[in-house]
């Protein structure tokens, strides 16, 4: 005997066993009953919802010949053939789209039924119509034989035009909820005696995305892969996903910035011909996840498996999730048009690895950016080079407090307080001081003829004052080569601003994309009650003009202000 698909063998036959869209079943019961069937009705929604499976129940239930409560009672004449008579024709739009078809249709229609009450008209995937179809067919609609009922079924409602819809009673039927689908896959399991755990189930369902035909097919598929026990990792082999588990460790390796690690992820998945576009996709819905949870929403709201994405908590900010989100996002619109995907992805992802852990705002387009150029200045910082020893004979400053977050524009010199400074801007924030500098910061072009100051002018045209409080701002700015002037003339700069707002203030300047970054994280804090608390300026920075000199006395300096047990010779 010829192999019967699951889906097809469990389809429902009558409205009880439709699973999910309880309204619905209501009100056609109801208008069954109650002898209000109307001429034409609509079916909208995903694909798997019971559309095309409702139409043929409501074909039975019309034509029955001793209707229960409305719901057909399987048992007439009319409900045991009905569905392979001549009087209930189902088309498929999508191969019939034509005008000469609905024609024919209209023709037909006209004829009366042979053996039941109606003549019902299935038309599935009914936005697949031309425009002249559905002209031919809205006559039908306008105008129908009292004998005649026309059930469309469609998942894209929006391309059917006004004319049509308005003509029709529309249902809406909706994703089918995950346990609704755990339920009914565990009862057809225990009917096909098919053993299989929750966890399987529950990934089932998830995977179908609310769809129960995709559910029934996919446990039919692991049915031939696996005939004992049926397991969540048989369901990740089978449909090619990644684990929640698998997921997880990225992101802490991500975080640890373990590259070898992230790079044998991403060569792990190539390697089993995995989809990325599909990876990506489950990414962003656990994300999301992560970021409902860190906003206290509801779990009722949250589909992932709370223990890993508590393990994500402990590691990311919201901001850092936004971030990876729209990197992610951006990156899958890149694999639109390569064709080395896997090279792609894994570039990708280093590159963020980079800017979450470092804080460095890289650019694909910008090859000249190089890492050893950060590191070069990170040693010229905080070592010094006792030129009357030897060329390899290094001061070493210890224990103090040292920002290695490494930036596009800190070349000459390195502001061990920037993060300080943009904490302490957030602690005292206040709009009337921002207002205020602001009203004097416009005019700084007046100083663009200035011979002293005319330079750091130009330069802060082309930022922005974002958060201003007593002694402390935050500017951002879109290019980096303005940055990086800025922070070269640092010293003149700060004299300049100091003079323009007349007090003495501690400034940053930072990427408009690095602004974004503190900004959400910034609400989001506050939101969570997190706040922000004044920290005290380090004493000690050290430049590129400090690391010139080879006044030896500079030794003698350090120890004063640092003492001699923080000083240490290499």
């Amino acid at each position: 005997m010829e192999y019967l698909a699951l889906y097809r063998k469990y389809r429902p036959k009558e409205l009880d066993e439709v699973v999910g869209q309880s309204e619905i079943k209501k009100i056609l019961a109801s208008s069954v009953k109650n002898g209000t069937i109307t001429h034409a009705y609509l079916f909208s929604g995903p694909r798997g919802t019971g559309k095309t499976t409702m139409a043929k129940i409501l074909a039975k239930m019309v034509n029955c010949e001793s209707p229960v409560d409305g719901n057909a009672c399987n048992q007439c004449g009319s409900c045991l053939n009905i569905l392979n008579s001549s009087d209930v024709i189902e088309i498929d739009a999508a191969s019939n789209n034509g005008v000469d078809e609905i024609r024919d249709l209209r023709e037909k229609a006209n004829l009366v039924p042979t053996n039941a009450k109606y003549k019902v008209y299935i038309i599935d995937e009914v936005h697949m119509l031309t425009t002249q179809a559905f002209n031919a067919l809205l006559k039908t609609l306008e105008e129908p034989p009292k004998h005649v009922i026309f059930i469309l079924a469609t998942t894209e409602y929006y391309k059917i035009p006004l004319t049509i819809t308005s003509r029709c009673q529309k249902f809406q039927f909706n994703k089918i909820t995950n346990d609704d689908i755990v339920k009914r896959l565990r009862e057809i399991a225990n009917l096909e005696n098919i053993v299989i755990d929750d966890d399987a189930l529950y990934e089932i369902a998830k995977i179908s995305d609310g769809g129960m035909r995709d559910s029934i097919n996919f446990l039919d598929q692991l049915r031939s892969f696996n005939n004992e026990t049926i397991s969540i990792n048989d369901v990740y082999d089978v449909c090619g996903n990644v684990s929640l588990s698998e997921m997880t460790q990225l992101f802490i390796d991500l975080k640890n910035n373990n590259a070898e690690k992230v790079t044998a992820f991403f060569e792990n998945m190539n390697s089993k011909g995995k989809n990325y576009n599909k990876f990506f996709e489950d990414v962003i819905c656990f994300l999301k996840d992560v970021i409902l949870f860190l906003n206290h929403v509801s779990d009722k709201y949250i589909k992932s498996d709370i223990g890993y994405i508590q393990q994500m908590v402990g590691l990311y900010s919201i901001s850092d999730i936004f971030y990876i989100v729209d990197k992610i996002n951006s990156l899958m619109d890149k694999l639109k048009t390569v064709s080395r995907q896997s090279v792609v992805v894994i570039a990708n992802f280093l590159l963020i690895m980079n800017e979450l852990n470092n804080n460095v705002i890289y650019s694909l387009n910008n090859d000249d950016k190089k890492t050893d150029e950060s590191n070069d200045n990170f040693e010229m910082a905080f070592n010094f080079t006792n030129e009357a020893d030897s060329h390899d004979s290094k001061l070493t400053v210890n224990n103090l407090h040292v920002d290695d977050k490494k930036t596009d524009y800190e070349t000459n010199s390195f502001n061990l307080n920037k993060d300080i400074i943009i904490n302490n801007a957030f602690a005292v924030a206040n709009k009337e001081i921002k207002n205020n500098l602001q009203n004097k910061f416009s005019s700084v072009d007046n100083y663009l003829t200035d011979k002293k100051f005319s330079n750091v002018a130009g330069s802060l045209l082309d930022v922005k004052l974002q958060v201003a409080g007593d002694g402390y701002i935050i500017f951002s700015g879109n290019y980096d080569s303005i940055i990086d002037k800025i922070y070269n003339d640092y010293k003149l700069c700060n004299e300049f601003i100091n003079m323009l707002f007349d007090g003495e203030y501690n400034y940053v300047v930072v990427s408009n994309d690095v602004w974004e970054k503190l900004r959400n994280e910034y609400i989001s804090n506050l939101k969570n009650g997190i706040k922000y608390e004044l920290k005290e300026m380090n004493n000690l920075i050290i430049t590129d003009d400090t690391l010139n000199k080879k006044d030896a006395t500079i030794v003698d300096k350090l120890f004063d202000l640092v003492g001699e047990d923080v000083v240490e010779f290499k």
